[in-house]
């Protein structure tokens, strides 16, 4: 018989991410996204309503507040978190966390929809949506605008490499399910080695570039943002906001997957990108605290108004989702980690929303508060995002799984579709290491 200790070790060896395995046996379409589904066509009539009406029948905005949700949440806010592929990679490829690399498919779809869908939107909200033509025509550009390095950096960022990016999980998909299209596969595969290099040279670039761009531009608003946000280190805050933030997106909605479809954890992987995200929280937390301190603007947290609520309310909620994540890395427990990664990530969202509305004052008088279309224009999009990963995670190879699952995965296809051939794939399907028929579970 085999000691405690031998079937501990055999235990955790059968839960440890070894590849990246669909959600198969469950049906793309049910009630949830049937739900969803509606939410988005809601949000298209309204979008087609808007682009007849105006912005001014369909929003709560007005002349002290020219930028509604679609820009200050759809945008500063969703895209933080999904600037997982920027985030996880430069920890997983520059700073050598090697576990991490199980967790970049999951980042790169979160990304890629979290900024496509950011992008729709702001096609909505942009008033003539139709004249996007003049973006190719660069001698045109208004280069005084502070916004045009933000809307380049973002729209050239998620149509390149975040798109292609994730093309190694589609090639895999149509290598095993279409054998006639393996050749195309094969010289796509390869062309894509040759340019990768650049490719993640631009991921790193540009979602630097324009994450601390976004608090950047806060900078002009200058005494109308209060003083508790309003600071020359925003632009360097909203960057490390979005790398934490994004840290709990990916490893938060793999968890959260693993819950649904009933996928084992893989404790290493998950208890490494917990110290990362407390380490980011606590390091922003103290630059934040002692750029607040040598302004002298602490004292005004103190104040009986609804700022110094919004700043406590943030702070406290990023805090002890930071502890929650130190302490869950004593037990190895899920739980105190998920709910460490929701309350930091909640915490950050309230803080990068801040600066453009609940910490905004233009004047004594002027307030916003967002339409119905508004919010379900909102909504909508972001429903499109989530059919889209859900429709991702079940025909594509995105979430980590042990070995063991991708065997299953086999055994359950091969009276379904025969045809399937499961070996061959060689560059991205095993991590990026090569695949052979021992590792593929090859009839």
């Amino acid at each position: 018989m085999s000691s405690p200790n031998q079937t501990t070790a055999q235990d955790q060896s059968k839960r440890r991410w070894e590849r990246y395995v669909p959600v198969y046996g469950f049906p793309v379409v049910n009630s949830f996204f049937f739900g969803l589904s509606v939410l988005v066509l809601i949000a298209l009539i309204l979008t087609a309503y808007r682009e007849l009406a105006g912005l001014g029948p369909v929003s709560g905005m007005n002349d002290a507040f020219g930028w509604g949700i679609w820009k200050t949440f759809n945008v500063m806010v969703l895209t933080a978190l999904g600037s997982g592929a920027f985030a996880v990679g430069i920890a997983a490829w520059v700073f050598r966390f090697k576990r991490l690399h199980s967790l970049m498919r999951m980042a790169l779809l979160t990304s890629f929809l979290a900024y496509a869908c950011g992008l729709l939107l702001l096609g909505v909200d942009a008033g003539r949506p139709w004249n996007f033509y003049w973006m190719l025509f660069p001698w045109n550009w208004n280069m005084h605008s502070p916004l045009a390095e933000v809307a380049i950096c973002m729209s050239v960022y998620a149509m390149i490499p975040l798109a292609v990016e994730n093309i190694p999980a589609v090639l895999e998909r149509l290598w095993y399910f279409d054998s006639r299209l393996r050749p195309v596969v094969s010289i796509i595969e390869k062309r894509l080695h040759y340019f990768f290099p650049w490719i993640i040279a631009a991921a790193y670039l540009l979602p630097g570039m324009h994450q601390s761009s976004l608090g950047a531009l806060m900078l002009l608003a200058g005494e109308r943002v209060h003083p508790l946000w309003q600071t020359p280190w925003l632009p360097l805050l909203y960057l490390g906001a979005a790398c934490f933030m994004s840290f709990g997106c990916v490893a938060g909605t793999t968890m959260l997957c693993c819950l649904v479809w009933k996928r084992a954890m893989d404790m290493d992987v998950l208890d490494e990108a917990a110290r990362i995200t407390a380490w980011l929280i606590f390091g922003w937390l103290g630059l934040r605290l002692l750029d607040i301190l040598f302004r002298g603007a602490f004292g005004t947290a103190f104040h009986f108004d609804r700022f110094a609520g919004v700043f406590w309310l943030e702070t406290i909620l990023i805090s002890v989702g930071g502890w929650l994540l130190i302490r869950s890395l004593r037990f190895h427990n899920p739980q105190p980690m998920f709910v460490g990664y929701v309350l930091s990530s909640a915490g950050g969202m309230i803080y990068r929303f801040s600066p453009t509305t609940l910490a905004f004052r233009p004047n004594p008088e002027a307030l916003y508060f967002p339409a119905t279309i508004e919010i379900l224009v909102s909504l909508g999009f972001i429903s499109l995002g989530v059919l889209g990963f859900l429709i991702a995670v079940k025909r594509l190879a995105i979430l980590p799984a042990p070995l063991q699952e991708w065997h299953d995965m086999a055994s359950y296809f091969r009276f379904r579709r025969p045809y399937i051939r499961w070996t061959g794939y060689f560059k991205f399907g095993y991590f990026g290491e090569e695949e052979s028929e021992a590792t593929t579970g090859s009839d």
